[in-house]
């Protein structure tokens, strides 16, 4: 890699450590200045199906990573590889299977982690104590925050520093599989100032043989708040270093089966990747007559990715690939009066700028001179705008449209002379590329009696090819930047939402109906535009306080995901579950003693490569389950967990080959133990 390994999460860590034991513990919370990080209409309900888990929820429950709790939501559905500390891990709402996360935004304080490339988000980067809440949007989302909002959008909003006084917090902890974890937080805010830091640090062996991950995270937000808005500057730094153990194999054949013999093992024990990620952004508020607002912000977004597989063969391949990203995102959220009715505008423009380098060699010593460069400029312009009307006091409308371009430049540079070269590797055609798309949102809600609403809306959403799908090899086996079109979907979502007193229902119905959908196709070995494809579903949610302190939320999901027409008509789309639930429980037994447990059920999905839905296998449907307990005394915190708590035998991805009945999978840990201890102090 261009830069060595640097440790500032490391680093800032035992300097935030030392601070909060020199604060006396107060029980006082104080309040957040302005939050900028979301698109969400504050001024009316949305006409869609949305979640917002608050910062209570999220650390009562007994999900240690941000996936184990998104997997607790209906129509939710998350993939674990190795279920370490959620590396590797991604999220798909709706039913997408292996491009998932290519039809699910996720966003960080508003601003989209989605690269231009295959590699998901890091979710391991997002330590759960700086979050502050997560807004699940289903079916929508494409308007205000563009493309890949097919099956919808999770935004992620970190804490905010509060507006007085001075607040730490630092904890340590490991458990199985030689797990250590440690963290701190200091938050500082005055009159004119405010500023919250976070550092976290994960040492663990893994799981598995070779499975071992170093996990470094470190971020900063600094308000500047004066009577008219604010200035705000964020930044944040990550470092990962993980093992890559390969598959287990069961070859029915000759009778193997590593799940069952050697579950742990590694097939490739010298493999590994490593990731180095850097974020800036800064920006002002600006209050408006009326009670509207202005946010003008430029961001800036730094990857290093590199990784090495077959390394101690000697066929080995290794890879270092550097993106950066560059935005800006002026927007207007504007009250006003439309036909003398109450209304919302958000308006804004959506700059993204992307330049992607990627050397391929045979070794890492060789990466000097790479037999292969890739180099890939993508600039995207999108304009946008959402009005939220209210019809009546009980009536509320939404109507939005966005308008994106995507202008993209591709070359590809070959050095027969380089080591690693053979003939086998072509160069592509050079290839430069503008496409035009739109994206539209129709919605109503209406309170049909207090505590009783219903929605409907209908959405046209896109996702555009990624470099890792339009860069590959042709039929004729040469190197190309494929002619992908872009992927686009026509969605209808009907709910109703129930709430009286503590109690929660909401259901919801949904269907979606895509053309050229983005799908890799093991018949071609290539990524193609499929036929016409389909995603129908129901879901369910309920919560409820049975009593004082016992709190019980419910999921349950139905999912569909179906080929239309083509060769692989009426066939089910690999790697979705039918049926999926989640049951999460709070007890607070009594003062400072708090107890949760996380059931979910993920039902049985064809294996990847399966399109033809042909495989005598499938992956099987099992149930998982957290515990946490918790003890609460002064500024300590005492937590015990046990994950997989029934020690369940499970995994989530497995791959069949299309030649004989060999199949690969990636088993889940089993039953795991972590005790962390943690201070929370404040002084001011």
């Amino acid at each position: 890699m261009p830069h060595p390994h640097p440790r500032p999460a490391a680093a800032a860590l035992l300097g935030l450590a030392a601070l909060p034991a020199q604060l006396p513990a107060q029980p006082a919370e104080s309040a957040p200045v302005i939050v900028t990080a979301t698109r969400l209409d504050e001024d009316a309900p949305p006409p869609t199906h949305v979640t917002v888990l608050t910062g209570e929820r999220i650390r009562a429950s007994a999900a240690r990573t941000l996936p184990e709790l998104l997997a607790l939501e209906a129509g939710v559905l998350t993939r674990a590889y190795y279920g370490n500390h959620a590396a590797r891990a991604t999220v798909d709402i709706r039913g997408f299977g292996m491009t998932g996360t290519q039809n699910t935004l996720i966003l960080l304080d508003g601003r989209r982690l989605n690269d231009v490339d295959l590699s998901a988000v890091d979710f391991a980067a997002i330590p759960l104590d700086a979050v502050e809440r997560i807004e699940i949007v289903r079916g929508a989302g494409g308007v205000l925050y563009g493309d890949g909002a097919v099956g919808g959008a999770i935004n992620i909003v970190t804490r905010a520093p509060g507006r007085s006084g001075t607040r730490g917090a630092a904890w340590a902890g490991g458990g199985s599989f030689e797990t250590w974890r440690a963290g701190a937080t200091l938050d500082h805010g005055g009159e004119r100032l405010a500023l919250r830091l976070t550092a976290a640090s994960t040492r663990t062996d893994g799981y598995r043989e070779n499975n071992d991950l170093e996990q470094d995270n470190f971020q900063m937000d600094l308000r500047l708040p004066g009577e008219t808005g604010e200035w705000f500057l964020k930044a944040g730094t990550d470092f990962q270093r993980l093992g890559l153990p390969g598959a287990r194999t069961v070859d029915e054949t000759t009778g193997t089966n590593e799940l069952e013999t050697d579950p742990k093992g590694a097939a490739t024990p010298a493999d590994f990747a490593l990731r180095h990620g850097r974020r800036l952004t800064a920006g002002v508020v600006r209050f408006l007559d009326g009670g509207g607002e202005v946010v003008l912000d430029l961001g800036w977004r730094w990857k290093n990715q590199a990784s090495c597989f077959y390394c101690d063969k000697s066929y080995s391949s290794y890879r270092d690939t550097v993106l950066e990203t560059w935005s800006l995102t002026p927007r207007l959220r504007m009250p006003h009066r439309l036909s003398g009715r109450p209304a919302t505008l958000r308006a804004g423009v959506d700059l993204y700028v992307s330049r992607y380098r990627s050397s391929r060699s045979n070794t890492r010593d060789n990466l000097a001179t790479p037999f292969r460069r890739v180099r890939v400029w993508q600039h995207t312009l999108a304009l946008y705008a959402q009005e939220t009307l209210t019809l009546t006091n009980r009536t509320w409308a939404t109507f939005g449209a966005r308008y994106q371009a995507v202008r993209l430049r591709g070359r590809d540079k070959v050095d027969p002379s380089a080591p690693g070269y053979s003939i086998f590797v072509s160069e592509a055609k050079p290839r430069d590329d503008l496409e035009r798309e739109h994206m539209l949102e129709l919605g109503l809600r209406h309170r049909l009696r207090p505590g009783l609403e219903a929605y409907g809306q209908l959405s046209r959403a896109v996702r555009f090819a990624t470099i890792d799908e339009f860069f590959q090899l042709n039929k004729l086996f040469l190197q190309e930047f494929s002619p992908l079109e872009p992927q686009t979907s026509v969605g209808l979502t009907v709910g109703i939402e129930l709430a009286r007193g503590p109690h929660r229902l909401s259901a919801a119905a949904y269907a979606m109906r895509l053309r050229n959908e983005i799908h890799y196709d093991p018949a071609t070995f290539q990524n193609v535009n499929l036929d016409p494809t389909r995603r129908e579903g129901i879901e369910l949610g309920a919560s409820t306080r049975l009593r004082r302190g016992l709190d019980l939320r419910a999921s349950y999901a139905y999912t569909r995901a179906r080929f239309r027409e083509g060769s692989y008509a009426g066939k089910d789309v690999p790697m979705v579950p039918r049926h999926t639930a989640g049951l999460d429980v709070v007890w607070q037994a009594r003062p400072g003693l708090e107890m949760a447990l996380d059931l979910r059920f993920t039902g049985s999905k064809r294996m990847d490569n399966d399109q033809s839905n042909a495989f005598h296998r499938r992956i099987p449907a099992y149930t998982w389950a957290d515990l946490r307990l918790a003890y609460r005394a002064g500024g300590w915190t005492v937590e015990g967990r046990i994950e997989n708590l029934l020690d369940t035998e499970a995994y989530d991805y497995a791959v069949r080959s299309t030649t004989s009945a060999k199949w690969n999978a990636y088993p889940l840990p089993e039953r795991a133990f972590y005790l962390t201890v943690r201070y929370d102090g404040r002084r001011g």
